[in-house]
């Protein structure tokens, strides 16, 4: 579970919804001819359109596997976030599907060899005249579910910033109801280790030993860890094997736990055991 600035992502989904809406006015004010000045407009909205998918995919990659997920209703509120990305999506789709209809200017094939009467200036005007009219309304209409695509994602964003503030004040007024968990001051003394920059945890190759470390690779404690993890506390991030090492964080119950207590001693940093790097500089200095 990574940690981010939960404010700064509703004030980057309130732009984002709001870069939506500036779109969704441009698409909606495009009378577009079909013709070459068709392409170049449609080409720019399509780029333009791109662009905030990505930024939707931006947000959703930041708030997915982030402590929000720990906030009740976050779930749905991410598979919204995943309809602005489909919404935004498709009207780029749309756009995309508009530009395929207009028809560009070009010679067409020839006739068939020998062919005793070539198409003439009015033929080849009449045909192109007929080819407009069939794509004035298909244009129309792949604009039209473009704009409407774009209005989804303008109100999903919005949706999504006022429900994530309003999920954080409730969560927040959870925790100020609910006691911290209680903690042993060894077990803070973990805490205060791991919340700084996390650990890992890991098994030797060799002894089939679990062992835990924190950021400077001092040993913590296994038994206290493991106290701490079954109270969900802290977390082991499971993706990667214990030969890889596994990254241990404080969740957002075990800075609270960390927060709220008060030890009777101030954890000795020296207790534990000192890391491979000190003891060879160590044995440096005696040569």
């Amino acid at each position: 579970m990574h940690q981010i600035d939960l404010h700064a992502e509703i004030a980057r989904l309130r732009q984002l919804g709001s870069d939506f809406k500036d779109l969704h006015s441009e698409i909606r004010s495009l009378a577009l001819p079909p013709g070459t000045d068709a392409r170049q407009q449609l080409t720019a909205k399509i780029v333009d359109t791109n662009e905030l998918v990505q930024q939707a995919m931006f947000r959703l990659a930041a708030l997915d596997g982030s402590q929000y997920t720990a906030v009740p209703g976050s779930r749905p509120a991410l598979e919204a976030l995943a309809s602005v990305v489909l919404a935004a999506s498709l009207a780029a789709c749309d756009l995309a599907l508009a530009l395929e209809a207009n028809p560009l200017e070009g010679a067409p094939f020839p006739g068939p060899p020998g062919a005793p009467f070539p198409d003439t200036p009015a033929d080849e005007a009449a045909v192109r005249t007929a080819r407009h009219a069939e794509a004035v309304p298909a244009m129309a209409e792949h604009l039209a579910n473009a704009a409407h695509q774009l209005d989804l994602a303008h109100t999903g964003c919005y949706y999504l910033a006022s429900g994530i503030t309003r999920d954080l004040k409730q969560h927040a007024e959870q925790h100020q109801a609910t006691p911290a968990p209680k903690i042993t001051d060894s077990q803070y003394a973990v805490l205060v280790r791991l919340s700084a920059d996390g650990g890992s945890l890991y098994e030797t190759s060799r002894y089939g030993v679990t062992k835990a470390v924190d950021k400077d690779r001092a040993t913590v404690n296994v038994a206290t860890l493991n106290a701490l993890i079954k109270r969900g506390l802290v977390e082991v991030d499971t993706t990667t094997s214990l030969y890889q090492g596994q990254r241990l964080h404080v969740t957002a119950e075990g800075q609270r736990a960390l927060a709220q207590h008060r030890p009777v001693t101030t954890p000795a940093r020296t207790a534990a055991v000192t890391p491979p790097a000190t003891k060879q500089a160590a044995a440096g200095r005696t040569r």
